[in-house]
Parts: C-alpha cells; sequence; structure tokens
C-alpha cells in the first residue's frame, strides 16, 4: 500500500493481497499501543500531557474530541520529529477537503443550503470559539507541556479536528475516541440503497458487527471482514451513515449513495411563525425544526412535513390515533419546499455548466501531476489548484443533488394536491 502524503484529503484505500478474505475473518489488525488515543498518557505525570488531560476532565467534564485534539496537537506539533506517530502523520493531507479548508469564493458556492447557511457557518464560529477556550484553559495555563507556538495556532487547531471528525472511531471494548493507523485508511462503501449491509446482510456469525473491536487476548485493535473479498480487491467499510450535508462539512466528499438512500437528503431547518412557535412544539415538533427529506420520502413522513408546515402557519391539523397527521393539506408544505430551491443564486443549466468546467480542470490538473519533471514549486501549485478545483466540485456537485431532491420532492407533493382535490371533487 502507497503510504505517501494524500494530496486531496481522500482516504488512501486498503485492497487485499494474492489470498481472498472470507466474511468473518480478521483482514487488519494494530497493537492497541500504536493508536492515538488519549489513555496512552500516564494521570500520574503532571508535568505530561496525562496531567493536563487529567486536569481537563475534573475542571471541565468529560470531553472525548477536546481530548484527542489535544493528543493531535501534542504528537504533531509540540513532539514532532520524536512522536511515535510521525510516520502515520506523513500520510495525512496538509489540510483536508472540508469546507473550513475552502476559500471564501468557494464556500460561497454552497449558497441556498441550509447545510452552509446553519450548520457550516455555525461550525466555523465553534472551531473559533473552542480553539480560544483551549488558548486559555490548555496552552496559556500548561506551557511546560505545550511549549512551542505551532501547537498553539488556529492553523494547527483546524488541522486536528478535521483529523478527528473525518477519521477517529469507536473501538468496541475500549471507551473513548481513538485513531487507529492503517485501519482509518479504509474507504467507505458505496450504498446500495437499502439502508442495510452492502450485501443486505449483518456481520459474521459471533462477530461484533462494529466497525472496529478490541483483542483482549492479543492487545490489538482488530477489523472483521463484513463480507467475502477476492485477491485483489479493495475493502470497504461503513462509517455510521453520513447523509449528504453531513459529508460535506465533516468529511469533506459526497458520499456514494443509491438514489433512494435515505441518506440522499437535502436538509431543511425550519422556524414557524413566532406566533405560532408554541402550537409547533405541543404537536411534537422541534424549534428550530430540523429535517433531512429524502428522495424517496414516503407518504407517512410527507404528511408528517405537511403537517409541520400547516401547524408553522397556525391552522389545526387533525391527528389520527397514534400521532399520525390525517388528510392534511399539502400546500404549505410545497409552498416551503419551493422557496428552499429558489433560493439557489442558480440555475440547473449553470450548474451543470459549472460542474463540467470544474472536472475538467481536475483531470487536467491530475494529469499534469504525473510528470515527473515538474520542479517542486511547480508542483505545490498545481497542487493547490487541484485541491481548490475539488473544493468547487464538491460545492457544486452538493447543490445539484440538493435540487434535485427538493424538485422530486415537489412533484411529489404537487401529485398528492392533486390527489386531495379529485378526493374534494
Amino acid at each position: 500500500m502507497d503510504l505517501a502524503r494524500s494530496v486531496t484529503g481522500e482516504r488512501h484505500g486498503l485492497e487485499t493481497d494474492a489470498a481472498p478474505v472470507e466474511r468473518g475473518e480478521a483482514y487488519a489488525r494494530v497493537a492497541w499501543n500504536e493508536t492515538l488515543h488519549p489513555s496512552r498518557y500516564s494521570t500520574s505525570d503532571e508535568r505530561g500531557l496525562g496531567g493536563v488531560l487529567s486536569t481537563m476532565r475534573s475542571e471541565y467534564g468529560e470531553d472525548e474530541k477536546t481530548a484527542l485534539l489535544l493528543c493531535l496537537l501534542y504528537e504533531r506539533f509540540e513532539l514532532g520529529t520524536e512522536s511515535a506517530f510521525r510516520s502515520y502523520f506523513r500520510t495525512m493531507p496538509e489540510e483536508f477537503e472540508t469546507p473550513a479548508h475552502w476559500s471564501p469564493e468557494t464556500v460561497k458556492e454552497l449558497a441556498g443550503s441550509d447545510v452552509y447557511e446553519r450548520d457550516i457557518m455555525e461550525e466555523f464560529e465553534t472551531v473559533k470559539k473552542v480553539w480560544g477556550a483551549l488558548n486559555k484553559r490548555v496552552f496559556d495555563v500548561h506551557t511546560d507541556v505545550f511549549k512551542k507556538g505551532a501547537a498553539k495556532t488556529l492553523y494547527a487547531f483546524r488541522w486536528a479536528w478535521a483529523v478527528v471528525h473525518a477519521r477517529a472511531t469507536r473501538i468496541s471494548g475500549k471507551s473513548g475516541l481513538a485513531l487507529v493507523p492503517v485501519i482509518e485508511m479504509i474507504r467507505e462503501c458505496a450504498d446500495t440503497g437499502d439502508d442495510g449491509d452492502v450485501n443486505g446482510e449483518g456481520a459474521a456469525d459471533g462477530v461484533d458487527d462494529a466497525f472496529a473491536v478490541y483483542d483482549p487476548h492479543a492487545d490489538e485493535v482488530v477489523v472483521y471482514a463484513k463480507r467475502d473479498y477476492a485477491p485483489r480487491e479493495e475493502i470497504c467499510e461503513r462509517y455510521g451513515g453520513w447523509n449528504n450535508g453531513e459529508a460535506v462539512q465533516h468529511v469533506g466528499y459526497l458520499p456514494n449513495v443509491h438514489e433512494n438512500s435515505a441518506r440522499n437528503c437535502v436538509l431543511l431547518i425550519l422556524e414557524p411563525d413566532v406566533r405560532y412557535v408554541e402550537k409547533v412544539r405541543r404537536a411534537g415538533y422541534s424549534v428550530p425544526f430540523r429535517v433531512c427529506m429524502s428522495f424517496s420520502a414516503t407518504e407517512s413522513s410527507l404528511d408528517a412535513f405537511a403537517a409541520y408546515a400547516e401547524l408553522a402557519d397556525g391552522r389545526e391539523v387533525d391527528i389520527g390515533p397514534g400521532g399520525i397527521p390525517r388528510n392534511v393539506s399539502k400546500a404549505a408544505a410545497k409552498r416551503i419546499l419551493e422557496e428552499r430551491l429558489n433560493r439557489y443564486p442558480t440555475t440547473a443549466d449553470q450548474d451543470a455548466a459549472a460542474l463540467s468546467t470544474i472536472q475538467n480542470a481536475v483531470n487536467d490538473f491530475s494529469r499534469a501531476l504525473k510528470n515527473e519533471d515538474l520542479a517542486v514549486f511547480e508542483r505545490a501549485q498545481i497542487e493547490m489548484k487541484l485541491r481548490q478545483s475539488r473544493h468547487g466540485e464538491l460545492a457544486v456537485g452538493l447543490r445539484i443533488r440538493e435540487k434535485r431532491i427538493l424538485r422530486a420532492l415537489i412533484e411529489k407533493l404537487s401529485h398528492a394536491a392533486r390527489e386531495d382535490v379529485h378526493d374534494e371533487l
């Protein structure tokens, strides 16, 4: 397997060797002491990182992500070349594909999407806030542990934040989050639309269906095959089912999902008229109301969405047995989706043209990097342009996918509205 640094931030991928791998067989093992996790640092060493983590827990409570963030910052930027994980860090990109690493111009390509206008913008503020808090609580206090300026920069924190959110995993049999070299390079499986295992099956009999499992007898992290693999076939796993927006925000790619998968959805964050907030809450809806509407939304989910739309406008809804809305008008729900669709500043033709142009640029830059005679500076410039083009491709791709879902849902609601009129006649 190639362990060179990833230019684009994508997982490297792992494949089987000349021998096949059977379902239920352990195909990867990593010693527990070779994984990066907070418990590897002794809490009895008050002047070490373990002491810092212990102090943070006692003063501010348990925070798994922050603990792992500090481990990353300490190992990569404080210990640097002395870190036991220096080779592992060399396989990682300097910058990831998440929107936190995009240019302001590229981020604006997400205009119209609630993922951008609410969640991503809120994450930008959260990153700055947490970084500021760590400066006050850790870096300015524990100067005997964090001595170098590099670990305290916003650049270092953004990098560690991206690693933790994109690659950290829970190990069955261990507490907290960990980063497991090699194992975390496994790519995500394509989605077949059944929202189950890739082959419609769970783990093999007697095998934990978690991604990675701790083997106490060998003191290793183990990954068992969830299906059979042929020789030289790429191995894939599922990482908790990121939907379109979550995948772009947290891991920097669009998931390879089937059109009818529940993960192929568009996020809506809705606020009711202030006069009807309590009415909406009493009906069991959160305020603001967050809902991810999928391409294959069922009649019952559309009814629930339509009921929210009616309540948010102050109208009554007939709730049947089991809290299921009955005979709900779809007009308000259709209007919400149409308004959401109209928020995008581009047309379908403009999206198609932009995506084609960007993909051509990605192909051109990728071909250029194959030239072994490139000077170091020239290669770096092309890599930067490739990275920027991939960011644009991702932004436009999400926009196109969200619009397609919204149009399909609007058509479903239009059809339902026509059926309602027919029934009344």
